[in-house]
């Protein structure tokens, strides 16, 4: 049984005829899952492990970054508020958004290694900058691509302002940099930026397997399908009154106002926020800039998702790959969360306030009544593939398709068996006196037995896509042997007269195998700087 350590192609979805998804789509999230699956738990329960380890994962990564900047009882706060931001928990109970979801622990954690990389430049802050960076690509590269423009106005904000001693432990806070003049502050502004940059690139190289095939490889997929129709970002926009409306509800989001989903701010870190904001110019002057670049942020990442903001969206192509602007409310949590966090005093004691007591379980009880998820009981098929087969059905918009697929394809010859929880038969022999046996049906291959007398094009129903191998008799067949055939664009081969095993195997394009490379090869570097 061949191991695929880095998935591509998902092979239960299109009604059984496949496709690229973690080509395109990150796999960390899902990797987390395996982890869970392989220590003996169902893949039910591996995923509900996997939302409950993102839970807790978020609430401390928002603490340590809140603990290293704003103080312990600010951190706290922002924390408790981080997790109970109504978008964080609409993610898990409504949209069951489980890389968006991960991606929460991660936007704390690469603000966090940007801080103190341009707090103070060592070889371990370049890593691990570079680390947490790549992972939040590698978990949702929608919120890796919004969250860049954020990160990279906060570490120009922070050359801006300059190292300090913002975190109230000593423990953490790094040194204060000796200032020999206008020569030595903007040596250091060079040596901060050029490791800012550095770390980025590392990260980005990191996620090098994921983001090549995005850019060059996206051709082969029908992109249209995910940008256009019910996926077009000007029918997503968010009308003001949603922002404040405490309405919840657990359906999908819509064109115009009228939505089955809640975009709400939060009452409580609203309030809180607006507090903070108020109370801006009577705090110290580094203080006072964080609430501005925060307070700032949250504002204009508001007006991102108003309609109003249309032709900025006109004006950036690449914005059809967010999809929705209501996505860019993860990045308002974040902004959100911190800057209501400092409406609280700024203490360095080990002990719990009462105010941030009591301000935490006011976020709590604000949000209370949205961590109850709609009863979903669990079908029977949530243990295989087709529950995968059950979903394409309902939601049809949903499957996807390559670019030589001409009709969206309404099923397949194989749903019934999936349907009826029988051994796939995988392929079809076109000759009329042709036959195929199976004899092995897997996640990355398939393997069949054909018998002609006068030869036979052999059709896999799977959709034909770059990467894809066929060995005839152990020998593999040129790349041009392969050819795409009817509306829906199934991989054929032609087979000779006689009896012959045909095995179709997915493997890397020189592309993707580059990226691959490159990937470890940043991993290598990042992991090597750290230690």
């Amino acid at each position: 049984k061949r191991q695929v350590w880095y998935p591509g192609w998902a092979t239960d979805q299109a009604h059984g005829y496949g496709y690229p998804t973690f080509v395109f789509y990150p796999p960390l999230a899902y990797y987390a899952a395996e982890g869970f699956h392989l220590l003996g738990a169902g893949k039910v329960a591996a995923i509900k492990w996997t939302w409950a380890l993102a839970t807790v994962g978020a609430g401390l990564a928002m603490y340590a970054y809140g603990r290293q900047v704003l103080g312990r009882q600010r951190g706290l706060l922002a924390a408790i508020l981080y997790m109970y931001v109504p978008y964080h928990l609409a993610d898990i109970y409504v949209r069951a958004a489980l890389a968006e979801y991960c991606a929460f622990v991660w936007m704390p954690l690469v603000l966090l290694a940007f801080h103190r990389l341009t707090e103070e430049v060592t070889a371990r802050r370049v890593g691990l900058a570079g680390l947490a960076y790549g992972a939040l690509w590698m978990t949702h590269n929608v919120t890796g691509l919004a969250f860049t423009s954020l990160l990279a106005a906060y570490v120009l904000f922070r050359l801006l302002v300059g190292p300090a001693q913002e975190g109230p432990d000593p423990h953490n806070a790094a040194p204060a940099q000796q200032d020999d003049g206008p020569n030595s502050r903007w040596r250091g502004i060079f040596i901060r930026t050029a490791a800012a940059l550095g770390a980025g690139l590392l990260g980005l190289g990191m996620a090098a397997a994921l983001l090549l095939p995005n850019l060059v490889e996206r051709i082969y997929i029908n992109q249209g399908q995910w940008v256009r129709a019910s996926y077009d970002y000007a029918l997503h926009f968010v009308y003001p009154f949603q922002f404040v409306s405490p309405f919840w509800g657990y359906g999908a989001a819509g064109p115009g106002p009228v939505d089955g989903m809640s975009f709400q701010l939060g009452a409580v870190p609203l309030i809180l926020a607006m507090v903070t904001l108020v109370w801006a110019f009577s705090r110290p002057t580094r203080e006072r800039a964080l609430i501005l670049f925060f307070g700032g942020a949250t504002i204009l990442l508001v007006f991102l998702m108003l309609p109003v903001s249309a032709p900025l969206w006109e004006s950036l192509p690449i914005a059809a790959l967010v999809q929705f602007p209501w996505r860019l409310l993860a990045l308002t949590a974040l902004a959100l969360s911190v800057l209501a966090g400092m409406a609280v005093p700024r203490s360095t004691g080990r002990r719990i306030h009462s105010k941030t007591l009591v301000l935490s379980l006011v976020a709590v009880l604000g949000s209370y009544a949205y961590t109850l998820p709609q009863y979903t009981p669990v079908p029977d098929s949530a243990e295989g593939p087709q529950l995968t087969i059950e979903f394409e059905r309902e939601y049809d918009d949903m499957v996807g398709m390559t670019a030589w697929t001409e009709e969206l394809p309404p099923t397949s010859p194989m749903v019934p068996q999936y349907l009826a929880g029988q051994s796939l038969v995988t392929a079809e022999a076109v000759a009329p006196d042709a036959t195929v046996e199976m004899i092995r049906a897997g996640g990355a291959s398939d393997e069949v037995r054909v018998r002609s007398a006068e030869g036979t094009a052999l059709r896999f129903y799977t959709y034909y896509f770059p990467g894809w191998r066929v060995y005839l008799d152990g020998e593999r067949l040129p790349e041009s042997a392969l050819r795409p055939e009817t509306v829906y664009g199934l991989l054929t081969v032609d087979v000779p007269p006689g009896e012959h095993r045909v095995l179709l195997r997915w493997g890397d394009t020189p592309l993707r195998m580059t990226g691959k490379l490159i990937t470890l090869a940043c991993l290598a570097v990042c992991l090597g700087l750290v230690v």
